[in-house]
C-alpha cells in the first residue's frame, strides 16, 4: 500500500537551488513521485510512495527548523498516481496575477476557522455569511460545500479579476476554503489588500476537513493526479456534476481526444464512446477525418 502526501509552509527560503538539489536527492533516494514547487516564499508539494517511504520523508522535513510545524494531509493510495517526479523552482508557490507578500506581511492572511466552526457555518449560514470557494471552475464543478459561491475561473491566477464581482459583500463574513490550505492564504490576503474586512479561511483546507465532517461536502473533491477525483464520504458519494453532451448525472472527468483542443470535460459512459472520447461534434469530425487521412497514407 501506498501513501499520498500533500503539504506547504509559506517561508522564507534563501536559497532555492540549494533546497531544490536536496530535495530531489531524498526524493529519488526514496523513490516517490508527485510535483514540488520551491520558491523564495516556501515550499509547496504532493508526494506519493511507499508508506516507510513518506515516513522517513516526513520526519527528514520536519528535523528543518524552517518546516517544523508543517501540516500533511494524507491518504492511502493504490499503486502509483503520478508518472513521475517533478521538482521546480518558481516565483510563488501558487501563481497569482496580483503580488502579495504573505511571508513579510503576515497580517495580510484571513483569520483561521476550525473544521468545527466551519461546520457550523455550513449548518448555519445566515445572509451575513459568504462561503467562497478558492478553487477553479473545474474544480467546483465536480464538488462543493453547499451554499458555497463557487468563481467562474479557469485558473487561481484569474482570481484578482473576479474579486470585482464581490464588492456588494464587501462588509459581510467571508470565509474561504480550498483543497489543502495553500491557496486561501493568498487569496484571503487578497481580499484583505482590496479592503474586504471579515475574512477567513479554512485551516488545512478540504482535505483535512474531510476527516471530521466528509458529509458535508458535495460530490468529490478534485485531485491535481491521475485519480482526478475523491469522494470524502465514502458512505454516501452524491454525484452533482452532469455530462457536457446529454445533461445526464456523471462525474467522469476526460480530456478531448483531439490534442489541438485537449479539454477536460465531464461525461458519460456512453457519450464517451458515441463521441469518441472528444467535447465536441466539431473535434469528433476532426479525429475522424485524421483518422482516415492516417489510414490511407
Amino acid at each position: 500500500m501506498n501513501r499520498v502526501i500533500l503539504y506547504y509552509k509559506y517561508i522564507k527560503i534563501d536559497n532555492p537551488k540549494a533546497f531544490l538539489k536536496s530535495q530531489k536527492k531524498l526524493c529519488l533516494r526514496l523513490n516517490l513521485k508527485g510535483r514540488i514547487i520551491i520558491s523564495w516564499e516556501g515550499l509547496n508539494g504532493t508526494l506519493s510512495g511507499l508508506k516507510n517511504n513518506i515516513e522517513i520523508y516526513k520526519n527528514i522535513l520536519l528535523e528543518d527548523t524552517r518546516f517544523e510545524d508543517i501540516v500533511f494531509k494524507e491518504s492511502d493510495i493504490k499503486g502509483d498516481i503520478f508518472p513521475k517526479l517533478s521538482i521546480k523552482i518558481r516565483d510563488e508557490i501558487v501563481t497569482l496575477k496580483e503580488k502579495i507578500d504573505i511571508v513579510s506581511e503576515n497580517s495580510l492572511k484571513g483569520k483561521y476557522i476550525s473544521p468545527e466552526d466551519f461546520h457550523d457555518i455550513v449548518l448555519n449560514k445566515d445572509g451575513d455569511t459568504i462561503i467562497l470557494d478558492a478553487r477553479n471552475n473545474y474544480e467546483s464543478l465536480i464538488g462543493r460545500f453547499k451554499g458555497a459561491l463557487t468563481p467562474d475561473i479557469d485558473n487561481f491566477r484569474d482570481l484578482p479579476g473576479y474579486i470585482e464581482n464581490l464588492k456588494e459583500y464587501r462588509d459581510k463574513k467571508i470565509v474561504m476554503y480550498c483543497t489543502g490550505g495553500v491557496r486561501c492564504e493568498k487569496a484571503s490576503a487578497l481580499l484583505i489588500k482590496r479592503g474586504f474586512r471579515n475574512v477567513y479561511q479554512l485551516k488545512e483546507g478540504i482535505l483535512n476537513y474531510a476527516k471530521y465532517y466528509p458529509e458535508d461536502f458535495e460530490g468529490k473533491c478534485y485531485v491535481f493526479d491521475k485519480r482526478i477525483s475523491v469522494p470524502l464520504d465514502k458512505n454516501n458519494v452524491k454525484i452533482i456534476s452532469k455530462c457536457k453532451h446529454c445533461n445526464i448525472i456523471s462525474d467522469i472527468y476526460i480530456n478531448c481526444a483531439n490534442k489541438q483542443c485537449n479539454m477536460q470535460f465531464i461525461s458519460c459512459k456512453n457519450c464517451i464512446e458515441k463521441f469518441h472520447h472528444t467535447c465536441s461534434l466539431d473535434c469528433k469530425s476532426f479525429i475522424t477525418i485524421h483518422s482516415f487521412k492516417n489510414l490511407n497514407k
